[in-house]
């Protein structure tokens, strides 16, 4: 969806309700906003907002910028955006080098999957020791999730393996030309390769998190600045609930999968389907204590680890509810 239709959608189906009597104050006017969303999973969020008319439903009006990960929490950091999508694991080193970054949201769980040939003899992370694995570069959170579950099998993701860092577009070559014995990929990309029958998953990176923490593994939340947040602080706890809203339709209604299809790249109906089936348990349902606590202990981890120098101070992951 273009961003000048999600305009006329969210300011339509806005005065529909204060026409109606309904909202928060017949008389006023949505609090307009700009938000930094993706392409693929994450916009899914905001499409499904679009899609629902879940912006005017919490008196908001977005202006939604789908540009790559990268661009998006550069937006954030820039100020060109009053909020958007960002990484715990950035959040915790961009203020540990004095921004103010305050999570207040969660968008996705960790969707990421080591993916080999269906017809390879791999079975597990172990017996690709040694051999050829491409993945996104290290500044990114699954190259950071991939060392520290690497770490947890006794392993070190950088020595242990012969790293090919790229984009997924070329990732994706890599595999399919067997330039490499496996991949590091999220959804949908994962449903994507899966439906042509050729590959098979032999790591979830979510599943591993849970085996020793028992818990989902959530590596990306919306963010924005302190000062913005202490300026806008019920606007935040609007639009916070709104993505968790569509969040949560989400999972509740895995056709939005499909109804999304062309803007996830799903062109098969094979593809379609098993997104259907495996995309809806990555969308968080819940944002509380626990969720937190999930959120900071994720960043101790990283600090152990020295992925981040150390437990940034202050609170970094809030519950504006």
């Amino acid at each position: 969806m273009k961003r000048r239709d999600f305009l006329e959608l969210a300011g339509g189906a806005s005065a529909a309700l204060l026409a109606s009597g309904f909202g928060r104050g017949a008389a006023a006017e949505p609090v307009k906003l700009k938000l930094a969303s993706s392409s693929s999973s994450v916009g899914m969020i905001t499409q499904v907002v679009a899609r629902e008319g879940l912006a005017a439903k919490h008196d908001l009006a977005l202006d939604v910028s789908v540009v790559n990960p990268d661009a998006a929490v550069k937006m954030v950091l820039l100020g060109q955006v009053d909020a958007g999508l960002f990484p715990v694991m950035t959040a915790a080193d961009v203020n540990l080098k004095g921004q103010d970054i305050v999570l207040f949201g969660p968008l996705l769980y960790m969707h990421s999957y080591v993916l080999v040939w269906a017809d390879s003899s791999y079975q597990t992370l172990a017996d690709l020791k040694g051999k050829k694995i491409s993945s996104m570069d290290n500044v990114s959170g699954v190259y950071r999730g991939m060392q520290v579950l690497a770490s947890w099998q006794g392993l070190d993701y950088e020595q242990d393996f012969q790293l090919v860092t790229a984009p997924p577009p070329a990732i994706i070559a890599f595999l399919e030309r067997k330039q490499v014995d496996a991949v590091v990929l999220h959804e949908p990309l994962v449903s994507i390769l899966l439906a042509e029958g050729k590959f098979r998953v032999i790591m979830s990176m979510n599943d591993e998190w849970r085996k020793k923490k028992n818990q989902d593994w959530l590596f990306l939340c919306v963010g924005a600045h302190k000062s913005w947040i202490d300026k806008n602080r019920a606007v935040a706890q609007r639009l916070a609930a709104t993505l968790l809203e569509a969040s949560r339709r989400i999972r509740a209604e895995p056709t939005l999968i499909t109804a999304e299809a062309e803007f996830l790249a799903l062109k098969t109906p094979e593809q379609i389907a098993l997104a259907q089936q495996r995309m809806p348990a990555i969308f968080p349902a819940e944002w509380n204590k626990d969720v937190i606590a999930s959120v900071v202990g994720s960043m101790e981890e990283a600090a152990r680890m020295k992925q981040i120098e150390a437990m940034p101070s202050g609170e970094i992951v809030v519950d504006l509810a």
